[in-house]
């Protein structure tokens, strides 16, 4: 019995990695309507030889939030548009967890 309690309680359900990007100006105000690309360059395993390609796409609300959810951690390559304006940088997603990160688009 005691055995089957540790067991069980040692097992972790994970649950998904999520990103929510916030577009701000540079005057701190939120950006709506920006586009929001979350992608890695595609990865070869080196034991199957598969390829792994990660693309989401997603456009800010009102609030200048854009919401995604991942399967895996991961580090992705973040892109940011809107009209003329464009800016990239990278975030870095953790199992089980919201990662938040702002992006000021100049």
């Amino acid at each position: 019995m005691i055995s089957l309690t540790a067991l069980s309680s040692s097992c972790k359900k994970t649950t998904p990695a999520n990103a929510i990007i916030t577009v701000v100006d540079p005057d701190g105000r939120n950006v709506a309507g920006a586009r929001v690309i979350l992608r890695n360059d595609s990865v070869q395993s080196p034991t199957t030889g598969a390829q792994s390609i990660i693309y989401q796409e997603a456009t800010t609300d009102i609030s200048g939030k854009a919401e995604f959810t991942f399967k895996w951690e991961a580090v992705l390559f973040v892109e940011v548009s809107k009209g003329n304006l464009s800016k990239k940088d990278y975030v870095r997603l953790e199992q089980s967890k919201t990662v938040e990160k702002t992006i000021i688009l100049e």
